[in-house]
């Protein structure tokens, strides 16, 4: 069995027990914890793109995340539209959004864009909380529905499990595909020079902007199913606490591969639970801190030992196996 077919097996593995694991696990514990992990894995991925991929230094996955939230839980709770139309028109605006301020903000690179980005977390995070009237100011948004489609209706944590998981698994096949074509291609070439790709006639402005929204869209997509998953959302969801862990994510689970965000999510998720379950009789008071703490150290430790992440350190391991059953063949 080739590489290719190998890893095709172990895709085909991985959805397989995504499907079954709602129906031999008891209760919903385990069931909510992976939505969460759906929600920030799609988030993660399309941030992971940009950075690795693209090589474009961009932090405003958490803004529009939030906004695809804020957007389509307002047309929901308002009753302006129904809650799958505010999910597609919280895209259209996000993508939108992610035009205009993405063509003035992509001429500059690297740190610069990372602060102009971060800048923007910041400016999004304080006018949802200061405009009260329409958002729900610092006490959140409240009376979101859940998400409805042609009259059915999404309960508990078991539809939502499917539902995010669809949609992570969508976002990766799309991304898998798009990077594989040409406009893949191009898109990597920015991340070698863009001087070169220059060179060969490839539009950098234009490509940059286009994976600047399609990322953005999907972080829309994740945010919105978010809110309808939650029923309420607040401004400090979607601020700086969000993005040191998507960016702790990307590092834990290498973003040379496109599932590494998927597998940093996993990790990250299920760390965290289980600080919060077995240390809370040692360490009564588990604050944010108590977790950076703890993600500081892994991270750490990723990074001296395993610098391409748990899924660099899965294709060296997954290498040297097969060269030593080839030996002893």
């Amino acid at each position: 069995m080739n590489s290719k077919h190998r890893f095709s097996l172990l895709w085909v593995v991985f959805i397989v027990g995504l499907a079954v694991l709602p129906f031999v696990t008891p209760g919903t514990y385990v069931i909510g914890v992976m939505c969460f992990v759906a929600f920030y894995a799609t988030l993660a991925c399309g941030m992971a793109v940009l950075l690795e991929q693209a090589g474009i230094f961009s932090l405003a996955a958490p803004t529009f995340f939030g906004l695809g939230a804020y957007v389509a839980g307002i047309l929901a709770a308002r009753e302006i539209l129904p809650p799958w139309a505010g999910i597609i028109f919280a895209a259209l605006v996000v993508a939108a959004i992610a035009y205009i301020i993405g063509a003035p903000l992509l001429r500059l690179r690297g740190y610069y864009l990372a602060c102009a980005t971060f800048g923007l977390l910041f400016i999004v995070e304080i006018a949802l909380a200061q405009s009260g009237e329409i958002t729900g100011g610092h006490d959140g948004l409240m009376g979101i529905p859940p998400l409805s489609v042609v009259g059915f209706t999404l309960r508990g944590d078991f539809h939502y499990y499917f539902v995010s998981w669809v949609l992570c698994l969508g976002c990766l096949w799309f991304f898998f595909n798009m990077m594989n074509s040409r406009v893949g291609r191009a898109i990597k070439a920015l991340h070698d020079s863009e001087v070169a790709a220059s060179s060969v006639a490839i539009n950098v402005p234009r490509f940059k902007l286009k994976v600047f929204v399609l990322t953005a869209v999907m972080a829309s997509f994740a945010g919105s199913l978010y809110c309808f998953y939650l029923q309420f959302t607040t401004p400090s969801m979607f601020g700086f606490p969000l993005l040191v862990e998507l960016l702790t994510m990307i590092v834990i689970g290498g973003a040379t591969t496109l599932y590494g965000p998927v597998l940093g999510s996993v990790v990250l998720i299920w760390l965290r639970e289980a600080i919060h379950v077995y240390l809370k009789g040692i360490l009564p008071k588990l604050t944010a801190e108590v977790d950076a703490v703890f993600f500081g150290v892994l991270i750490v430790a990723i990074l001296i030992f395993m610098p391409e992440g748990l899924a660099g350190g899965l294709d060296r391991l997954a290498h040297f196996g097969r060269r030593l059953l080839g030996k002893s063949a």
